[in-house]
């Protein structure tokens, strides 16, 4: 017992704590230990560890002060102060009738702020760890950049000073090489198109790019004409497409064989939307040619606002890819991208019939229904003349491409694929040159603007509204990166090198930002020309560059002939081009695998049918959002059984013979638990309770096996409460869980009630457990577990394999 200094006598403090004890109030010991009781039940709730507790010091050397007690047992001047104080005198000891109240601080506050700290620090390190590992991948364990083998043998020669100084010098020669290469890496990584210019060998790549860029250019000048005539706008949109956009995709593009220019299903969509937005544009039969001022006026505005959307969609792109938003392209499935292209090469091709049958109907709005109306009402206009030409150069079209598809890969007739647009176009161009067919009323491209394009940057703003301007360049951006990058991943794994989604993005959009400014509307990758410039053997963008300058000199210097190219020769390239896009054995290959996947086509299929472009669009990324909301709502549940002999458990469906114990239930939810889905786990496992009750098994334990659950959000862990609460308290049964990974049991520490009723290892038997391997009997061989149909013979934990499929 501690005595005063002055007297010898008990202090005031002991005098104290020995009333107290003799009151039958708790001593002070007690009193620590329930005050840390109780700071590790509020500590598990909260999932802070002891030497994160901010309370726990604090809490302590309050007790101590209280008390009276100090860390050598003397008395405190104070039982308010927190500090410990000098020791006191008798004259100053307080008096023994009436302690002052101890102001404990809020524990719930300060374990709060535990967690901010703890969260915090575990962020940054596992953000630090991540760097470093990306570091360490791309820069300390790459080749390239390593230090190279100063070839010393380890001897220990004498060192000399010049030695020395030579030593330094190779040593700061080594650093300054690896500076670079660092620095090198981060300007490939920016412009890919160092990387492969530093490593191009003039041998083994020029001539194959050579050819692939001339090959490409023969298909691109008379696409590029005819899918500007199929977005409404004049011929030399197109070529300017084909020229700027190409250059900046050549520079900062990582695919080495996409083709990029103007495309037929974004030229759609742009000329339904712009339709809607101009509704006058829907009189404008020639864009090249518009009649009257006020169309010549409707016509402007029109071209303005397609290089405007084009700047948008450049926007839109580059900003997905600098907020590496290319996962995003994974959400739409392939029977649902599939039954767009469908529907929308068959809207492409009815558009052109018209010039193939010499039918002059007005334009009319995207969709099968109402371009069949436009044709019926337009019948009287047929000409013969006009449908000879046009059966015959899709004819040419059709056979050069089959023979060129059937060709070997050294068979000379494999270019007739290639050539075939521009042999369409030369032939066209000579009949109606030489035959001046003009004057007898055939359509023909007639008279566009060539020359360099015009910078457009000081006419794009400010920028139109309106839901429907949005919606159309929204419309065009979606629809280019997934085609641009389907394409470009597809022959990425075809020759076999990496890569970056995200910098597709990037350079999709730079290409955009780039034609905005010089009359080029939204560009993209092109199947037809991608192909071509594969099967030629294109190695690098430089055959892209290649195509550009070739499109250059058509710009510069031969637009003049086009202008007795037959409308008839345009439509057949555009029909042409897009009957490769109907991949029918694709669609019976989807109604053999999966009936589900054969519906989603048929609805993406018919909703672009019969609404258009953009309503088809609109239906097919509605579809796979659905159909990845469906697939997570309702996860697999299956009841698992014993296989005999081991301590396996698999689905009772596929292994039939595995033990099932008539007392105990075992599901495995095969997906996270949240708030989509909780319901309908809940209800999952009431269904199979029934069904074992209906079947006469008085079910006396129940375990939720958890391996393919990820996380447990808020909604879920009150569902999971009252199902625990209902099995337990109310139907007195033992509830288990199996194998939570750490994510899933920190969210179950957060809540009292469950953590409770669960009572997870160490602690003394409950109604309800946690079952780990590790925690329990899971060490033991599959004779120590027995296999009675009893309560007390259910195993702590069960080893439960993820994969069903694994035999």
């Amino acid at each position: 017992m501690a005595k005063s200094p002055s007297t010898g006598l008990p202090s005031s403090s002991s005098t104290q704590n020995l009333m107290r004890d003799g009151e039958g109030r708790s001593s002070p010991d007690t009193n620590d230990e329930a005050a840390a009781a109780q700071r590790k039940v509020t500590r598990r709730r909260w999932h802070v560890p002891q030497q994160l507790d901010l309370t726990a010091s604090v809490g302590s050397e309050m007790a101590r002060v209280g008390t009276g007690r100090s860390t050598g047992g003397s008395p405190q001047a104070s039982p308010t102060l927190v500090r410990r104080s000098p020791r006191p005198s008798a004259d100053h000891a307080p008096p023994l009738s009436s302690p002052a109240p101890v102001a404990a601080p809020s524990s719930e506050t300060a374990l709060f702020a535990s967690e901010v700290k703890r969260f915090s620090k575990e962020s940054f390190a596992r953000g630090g760890k991540n760097l470093r590992r990306k570091f360490n991948r791309f820069f300390k364990d790459n080749p390239a950049f390593a230090f190279p083998d100063d070839g010393s043998d380890g001897s220990d020669d004498l060192a000399t000073p010049d030695t020395t100084r030579r030593d330094e010098e190779d040593r700061n020669s080594k650093r300054r090489r690896r500076r670079g290469a660092i620095a090198l890496f981060w300007v490939e990584l920016v412009l890919p198109c160092v990387g492969w210019i530093r490593r191009y060998n003039l041998r083994a790549c020029l001539a194959a790019d050579v050819i692939a860029g001339c090959s490409v250019a023969m298909m691109v000048v008379p696409q590029s004409i005819s899918y500007a005539a199929l977005a409404g706008l004049p011929s030399q949109f197109g070529l300017y497409t084909a020229l700027i956009p190409v250059f900046v995709y050549a520079l900062f593009g990582s695919s080495r064989q996409l083709a990029v220019g103007p495309v037929a299903i974004v030229s759609l969509l742009m000329k339904e939307g712009l339709h809607k937005v101009i509704p006058d544009s829907l009189a404008i039969l020639d864009p090249n040619n518009p009649d009257g001022e006020a169309q010549q006026a409707t016509q402007l505005q029109y071209n303005l606002m397609a290089i405007q959307i084009t700047f948008i969609v450049g926007v839109i792109e580059f900003a997905m890819g600098l907020l590496r938003l290319g996962f995003l392209t994974n959400f739409l499935s392939h029977s649902v991208i599939l039954g767009f292209t469908h529907g929308s090469a068959i809207i492409i091709g009815l558009s052109q019939v018209k010039h193939v049958i010499g039918i002059k109907a007005g334009n009319a709005k995207g969709n099968i229904v109402s371009l069949i109306k436009s044709y019926i009402a337009a019948g009287d206009t047929f000409d013969w003349r006009v449908l000879v030409m046009g059966l015959s150069f899709l004819a040419i079209l059709v056979t050069m491409k089959e023979i060129g598809k059937r060709a070997g890969s050294k068979s000379p007739l494999k270019w007739f694929r290639t050539v075939g647009p521009l042999t369409t176009s030369i032939l066209g161009i000579v009949i109606c040159y030489a035959a001046r067919l003009d004057r007898y009323g055939i359509p023909l491209v007639g008279n566009f603007d060539g020359g360099f394009p015009s910078v457009t940057y000081g006419e794009l703003f400010p920028l139109p509204g309106g839901a429907e301007f949005i919606t159309t360049a929204i419309s065009c951006a979606l629809v280019g990166l997934l085609e641009s990058v389907s394409i470009a991943k597809r022959l990425a794994t075809k020759n076999k090198y990496a890569l970056y989604a995200n910098q597709e993005l990037r350079a999709l959009g730079l290409s955009n930002l780039a034609g905005a400014g010089f009359n080029a509307y939204p560009a993209t990758g092109s199947f037809s020309r991608s192909a071509v410039s594969n099967d030629t053997g294109c190695k690098t963008q430089l055959g892209s560059i290649v195509t550009a300058l070739l499109v250059l000199l058509v710009v510069l210097f031969i637009t003049k002939p086009f202008y007795y190219m037959p409308m008839s020769a345009l439509g057949a390239i555009v029909i042409s081009g897009v009957i490769g896009l109907l991949d029918i054995e694709e669609a019976l290959y989807l109604f053999r695998l999966s009936k589900m996947d054969f519906l989603v086509w048929m609805t993406s299929f018919f909703g672009t049918l019969f609404g258009g472009a953009e309503l088809g669009l609109g239906i097919a990324v509605g579809l796979a959002l659905l159909i990845v909301i469906y697939q997570t709502s309702f996860p697999k549940i299956v009841e698992l059984g014993r296989l005999h002999g081991t301590t396996v458990y698999r689905n009772l469906k596929q292994y039939p013979h595995a033990k099932r114990l008539s007392s105990v239930m075992i599901l495995r939810v095969g997906a996270p638990i949240y708030f989509a889905n909780c319901s309908y786990v809940r209800e999952m496992f009431d269904t199979f309770l029934e069904k074992h009750e209906r079947a006469g098994h008085s079910v006396g334990v129940v375990i939720m096996e958890m391996s393919p659950v990820g996380h447990v959000d808020a909604t879920a862990m009150h569902v999971l409460k009252d199902m625990m609460e209902d099995f337990v308290e109310v139907r007195g049964i033992r509830f288990m869980i199996a194998n939570p990974n750490p994510q899933v049991m920190r969210s179950l520490q957060h809540d009292e009630k469950i953590w409770e009723m669960l009572n997870p290892c160490g602690q003394q038997p409950g109604r309800a457990s946690i079952s780990i391997n590790g925690c329990g009997d899971s060490g033991k061989s599959p004779s120590s577990h027995p296999t009675h149909d009893t309560l007390d013979s259910v195993p702590d934990s069960i080893e439960c394999v993820p994969n069903d499929a694994l035999v």
